[in-house]
């Protein structure tokens, strides 16, 4: 339950992530923890973050340029993603 929230969070950008907070909880920080980027964007998290660089190896089985519509619309996409986010805490609450 919580990988299938945390997806359907990635795929709706309604979730722990910085350009959410820096939408509707501006109090909140918004930047990313890895410290490249000063909003943290689900695009930033899927394609260029060095947090996640080690498991980004899942996504890429599943699309070879990380293209966003693959990851996010696609079965084998969203499978990619789930097992990203089991093994990395990606779109969690820091």
């Amino acid at each position: 339950r919580h990988t299938h929230t945390r997806v359907i969070q990635a795929i709706t950008g309604h979730g722990f992530v910085g350009a959410y907070y820096h939408l509707f909880l501006p109090d909140l920080p918004s930047s990313c923890p890895c410290g490249t980027s000063d909003i943290q964007f689900r695009l930033h998290i899927l394609s260029e973050c060095p947090l996640y660089e080690e498991h980004r190896h899942l996504l890429i089985a599943a699309s070879q340029d990380l293209s966003p519509s693959a990851i996010l619309r696609t079965h084998k996409g969203l499978t990619a993603l789930a097992k990203l986010i089991d093994t990395s805490n990606a779109f969690g609450k820091s």
